[in-house]
């Protein structure tokens, strides 16, 4: 099950000969494996698959058929656009996009879409078009998703709390739109950085240092401030560093030698900030999941991003909420979560990560997805936009010679791959399993230097074949990525780029084999050659580079919409003055009473659930979800550490002691020790009468045939996993599943919802032994009453009926 022309994970392992090899790897005495393709794509329509064909058709793949459309396949749509500017290409790329995502009136279409970025270097291109269109995005991927603004200034705010000396991040905070500092306002900080690092320094000096300023600086009104005195060494503090200046910033009317000084509202958002800084010092003790929303909730970023119009409640949140699922992550696979440890995996995942770091991604019609094609793989939406298809990007190679051929400019040197001799982190082809697909060299054959030479040579133009036929399973596979609807773009000048951007073979591809196929939305002239050595003719070099771009410091990222946000902050104002007489004055507390007492009421008040029930549910799962519906989102949506359990530890016990008595100890994860889930708490005493109403029971002397199994089954769609305590087998050929629990036996509603979870094992169990319904009963057995209690096992239908009626 597979297909060949979509192994673009071959540098990992999954490479394309992986498939090839298969019916020799697994043959017998009658000969290989028989072979039956699955050919029939059920996702594209006609004209996408026949673009994905056209790409693929180069791989020349054995007895690997190309798809073909399924039979009520509709006919797809291909457009091509080629641009002057990758700026003008995103743009268009955005337009493009919220022609399919809007109808004509302005409603939601419903459809899905997603941007196919070849590198992330143009994340932010294609961010900023996008929501110039006011769509809602979603970046996919750690490594795009430290690019997104909002997480920008997160990572940022923890590495100032980190270490003080980085002043690059600080910087981010200072420009952006927490601060919004000048050019003027960031020479005077930067001045009085200074200031402070050349204070005189005396031994033998004990206390702190005061607020400085040297003796020929005046003070307000002229006057002279006495020298103040650092209680710092010298070797302590290499250089100035910005972080320390906003701790302590200088007097009001304070001016450097050279004229720079600080304006009063720098001021008063620097003090902002350096109260921001502080608070999150003070917190970094707390885990680093809660850190990570402190920090969040400091910078006010949580209310900024639900104040984006284009977004909804389910989508605003979308990025800090990855973010803080990728602490939660870290937190739990590290021994030691501290902060310099996650800020330094981050740094680590942003030079080295692949597009791999997202272990499961689901496609969403709630927003615009932005991601790699790598990270694309196995995904699908309705409209799709590969943009960047340019030579060197979109294949990825090392050729860089451009010459006109046929009025159109073309590449025409030799891509090059010299492959594992290159480095040390790449394993020698020898040694790979699917080295029979890849380039050979015979180092060990050559007699001399000069036939070796030659030998890698050889080597590395084989490389840059290998490599272009891998470049061009990535571009099979972001075709493919599209249902009904593909956009190709390129362009011919880029951001940085000097040379001339040449289009890729992929998109010239497609173009030249269905021209019937293919509607052009834009089609932008070629660039004129220039008079180049000896009378030739060359490609011009980037006009864009050749004058500096300018644009308004420091920048408002709410310019579009400050007028409307203005006017609310003055009726807030405005409303608070009018409520002052009934407010505390002067005390601190008020304000986080307030915030108390509104959480409470709006927990107290219906909400909507607004996340996604995940496809598979633990059994503890369920019985959070029966309990409480929104609690079970709020947990989804955010999750939090469990308060310490003496009752699940003593379930642990008491189940532990059961395993024993029967002499069937089991192996089992950390996170579901049995007995984990009981939740009443007793003291340590209760153990041992526990133990003596056990032995007395039922089920002392019986011979359980199962202890501690773990089940899953599917029930409405939904995978529902756990582990069955006990399984006795009944006189009569049928089953009892038992479940122990330590806590009393519930009454009520809660009995109700108990049962669902022991009902679900029986049904489990049943399929598991493929025998009807009717020889599978089921039992609690509470041990601190020394109580057994047996419930009736429903149908499968009927279960699925309750299931079905569980609230959100």
């Amino acid at each position: 099950v597979g297909d060949p022309n979509q192994s673009i994970y071959g540098w990992r392992g999954a490479s394309a000969t992986t498939l090839a090899r298969f019916p020799g790897q697994f043959g017998d005495q009658a000969g290989p494996a028989d072979v039956l393709p699955l050919s029939t794509s059920w996702r594209n329509d006609r004209a996408i698959l026949d673009a994905a064909n056209v790409t693929a058709g180069a791989l020349h793949a054995d007895n690997v058929a190309p798809l073909t459309p399924r039979p009520d396949a509709g006919a797809g749509s291909i457009t091509v656009a080629r641009l002057g500017t990758v700026a003008e290409e995103m743009r268009h790329v955005a337009q493009w996009v919220a022609t399919h995502w809007h109808t004509p009136s302005g409603r939601r279409t419903g459809r899905s879409a997603a941007v196919l970025c070849r590198r992330r270097a143009h994340f932010p291109l294609a961010i900023e078009a996008l929501r110039e269109q006011g769509l809602p995005v979603e970046v996919v991927g750690l490594g795009g998703l430290l690019l997104t603004p909002e997480v920008g200034d997160l990572v940022s705010v923890l590495e100032v709390v980190q270490d003080p000396s980085r002043g690059d991040r600080l910087l981010r905070l200072l420009v952006g739109p927490f601060a919004r500092l000048g050019p003027a306002d960031l020479d005077g900080l930067w001045a009085w950085a200074r200031e402070l690092h050349h204070r005189p320094w005396r031994p033998g000096h004990a206390g702190a240092a005061q607020a400085v300023l040297p003796l020929d600086v005046a003070g307000p009104g002229g006057a002279e401030v006495p020298e103040a005195v650092s209680d710092l060494a010298p070797e302590s503090a290499d250089e100035a560093a910005l972080v320390e200046a906003i701790d302590e910033l200088p007097p009001p009317g304070w001016v450097s030698r050279s004229g720079a000084r600080i304006g009063e509202t720098a001021r008063l958002r620097l003090t902002a900030l350096a109260e921001v800084v502080r608070s999150l010092r003070r917190l970094t003790a707390l885990p680093l999941v809660d850190l990570v929303t402190e920090a969040e909730r400091a910078l006010g970023l949580d209310i900024e991003v639900l104040a984006r119009p284009e977004h909804t409640d389910s989508t605003a949140r979308v990025h800090l909420d990855a973010f803080t699922d990728v602490a939660a992550r870290y937190a739990a696979s590290s021994d030691r979560p501290t902060l310099a440890g996650f800020l330094a995996w981050l740094d680590a995942a942003r030079e080295q990560e692949r597009g791999l770091d997202v272990g499961h991604v689901e496609s969403d019609s709630e927003a615009v997805q932005v991601l790699t094609v790598h990270a694309a793989k196995g995904l699908e939406w309705d409209v799709v936009a590969v943009p960047c298809l340019v030579e060197s990007v979109f294949p990825d190679h090392s050729a860089s010679a451009v010459s006109l051929v046929d009025d159109e400019w073309r590449l025409t040197g030799t891509p090059t791959d010299k492959g594992w001799l290159t480095g040390i982190d790449a394993v020698p082809y020898e040694l790979r399993g699917d080295r029979d697909g890849l380039p050979r060299i015979d180092w060990r054959g050559a007699p001399d230097r000069r036939v070796l030479s030659r030998a890698i040579e050889a080597f590395a133009v084989a490389g840059g074949d290998h490599a272009l036929a891998e470049e061009r399973r990535l571009a099979y596979v972001a075709f493919t990525r599209a249902r009904s609807e593909l956009l190709l773009s390129t362009h011919f000048w880029g951001a940085t780029r000097k040379s001339l951007a040449v289009p890729s073979r992929f998109l010239t591809e497609v173009v030249t084999a269905l021209p019937d196929r293919v509607t052009t939305s834009v089609h932008a002239e070629r660039p004129d050659p220039v008079d180049g050595p000896r009378g030739t003719l060359v490609a011009p070099s980037n006009p864009f580079l050749a004058d500096g771009q300018s644009a308004p410091w420091p920048c408002d990222p709410m310019a579009s919409r400050r007028a409307r946000l203005l006017d609310v902050v003055d009726r807030v104002v405005a409303l608070a003055a009018a409520d002052a007489e009934s407010s505390p004055s002067g005390d601190p507390r008020h304000s986080d009473l307030q915030l108390l007492l509104a959480e409470r009421d709006a927990r107290h008040a219906p909400v909507e659930a607004v996340v996604d029930v995940p496809r598979h549910l633990s059994a503890s799962a369920v019985l959070a979800l029966a309990r409480d519906a929104h609690e079970f989102a709020a947990t989804l949506r955010r999750p939090m550490p469990l308060a310490p359990a003496p009752a699940a530890r003593q379930g642990t016990a008491f189940h532990a002691w059961v395993e024993e008595h029967y002499a069937r100890a089991t192996i089992v994860d950390v996170l579901e020790l049995p007995g984990s889930a009981d939740e009443e708490p007793a003291d340590a005493s209760a153990l041992a009468r526990m133990k003596q109403l056990f032995l007395a029971s039922e089920w002392a002397d019986r011979v359980p045939e199962e202890i501690e199994l773990a089940v899953e089954t599917v029930l409405d769609g939904i995978a529902v996993r756990g582990r069955i305590d006990a399984v006795f087998p009944r006189g009569d050929g049928g089953w009892t599943v038992v479940d122990w629990k330590t806590g009393p036996a519930p009454t009520g509603r809660e009995a109700a919802v108990r049962a669902l979870q022991l009902n679900t094992y029986a049904v489990a169990y049943a399929r598991l032994r493929d025998v009807d319904i009717d020889r599978v009963d089921a039992a609690f057995y509470y041990a601190g009453q020394g109580l057994t209690v047996r419930h009736r096992v429903p149908g499968e239908e009927e279960l699925v009926r309750l299931l079905a009626a569980v609230p959100g």
